[in-house]
């Protein structure tokens, strides 16, 4: 029974095919821990629908990237680490901007080449689907009390969120739609309500996350194909249609509507991820003349921002629901997840 935990304590996974969810070698509790690194006790990791979209059609990214939204506890440091002791409770982050590259040497630190876990040249062979992991002490930050474990398992998609809305702001009065009402979504209702948007608009095709977007700030929530999701939106912008469009979903449909429902002028901000080749019509791109701006990810000051704003009550995350599993129960979850997400967040309690 003690070498069966012990096995399980040293398992991760790691995303490596169309529906292939392969077990490799985690990080043991006993390893060494290298210079300027921490060993992390991981405690709760979070699905990104990325992880989901890869398993499902075989995309293979960065071992890393098979689990990137975690929580856990300090268990152990290097001895020329400053700034944290075994028992601290910590979020990933983003590596700092390493000031070297060729976008860091043209002043474009945002878009460091080398923020990413995965450029670190002592990257994991595995992500947070583990028990244990071990990271550069730098891509670490300290978790406040008040945020909890599972709050803390949103910090990553919801700091996408803050990064979106850092590129395209709002203006005070504007009409907002937001395209997707997952975590990402959710969190960009509240910034952009936060930010002066008089009228913010949700469009997702399931009723409780448009239930939770109207008590997180929404004025709206449509599904996709209901016809007053464009009356809203002209009857909030006095005919002109929105002044910006967040798409958080990543799909082609998403990305037509929201152009339908833009002003001439208007802001397209692309932040979901579509994982397939997807056609577009520019036409209503040139017809309307509007704004087309992307936005991926994050820098780890950003990190340390979603932080103060959960702390602050921008970002609140209790009316969220989640689907909590043991980590021995990933595979199955991953099997299930193909069918349809129960909740908005599902949860690995990685300790179990």
């Amino acid at each position: 029974m003690e070498a069966r935990l012990m096995a399980l304590e040293e398992t991760a996974y790691v995303i490596t095919g169309r529906r292939e969810l392969s077990r490799v070698p985690g990080t043991s509790p006993e390893q060494e821990v290298l210079p300027g690194h921490v060993l992390v006790g991981l405690r709760a990791t979070g699905i990104c629908g990325s992880d989901i979209d890869g398993y499902h059609l075989g995309i293979v990214l960065s071992p890393t990237l098979s689990g990137h939204e975690w929580v856990g506890v300090i268990e152990r440091v290097a001895s020329d680490v400053t700034g944290f002791t075994p028992g601290d409770r910590v979020v990933r982050a983003a590596l700092p901007a390493c000031g070297a590259c060729d976008l860091c040497r043209h002043g474009s630190y945002d878009l460091c080449a080398r923020t990413s876990l995965s450029t670190s040249p002592t990257a994991p062979a595995h992500g947070a689907y583990a028990r244990y992991i071990q990271v550069p002490a730098a891509f670490v930050t300290a978790l406040p009390d008040e945020v909890s474990d599972a709050a803390g398992a949103l910090i990553e998609p919801a700091t996408v969120a803050v990064h979106a809305l850092r590129r395209v702001r709002p203006d005070l009065g504007d009409t907002v739609v937001v395209s997707g009402a997952g975590v990402v979504g959710l969190a960009a209702v509240q910034l952009a309500a936060r930010l002066g948007a008089t009228d913010v608009i949700v469009v997702d095709p399931t009723p409780e996350r448009r239930d939770i977007a109207v008590e997180l700030g929404a004025a709206h929530a449509f599904a996709p194909d209901d016809p007053a999701l464009r009356e809203a939106v002209l009857a909030a912008s006095d005919g002109r249609g929105a002044d910006i469009v967040y798409e958080c979903a990543g799909k082609l449909a998403a990305i037509e509507q929201g152009t339908s429902l833009l002003r001439t002028g208007g802001r397209l901000m692309l932040v979901g991820i579509p994982f397939t080749p997807v056609q577009l019509a520019l036409t209503g791109w040139l017809a309307k003349q509007i704004d087309v701006s992307t936005s991926l990810a994050h820098t780890r000051e950003e990190f340390l921002l979603t932080i103060r704003l959960m702390q602050r009550g921008w970002i609140r995350t209790a009316p969220i629901t989640f689907d909590t599993h043991p980590l021995s129960e990933i595979e199955q979850v991953f099997a299930d997840l193909e069918k349809g997400a129960p909740a908005i967040k599902t949860v690995f309690d990685t300790t179990r």
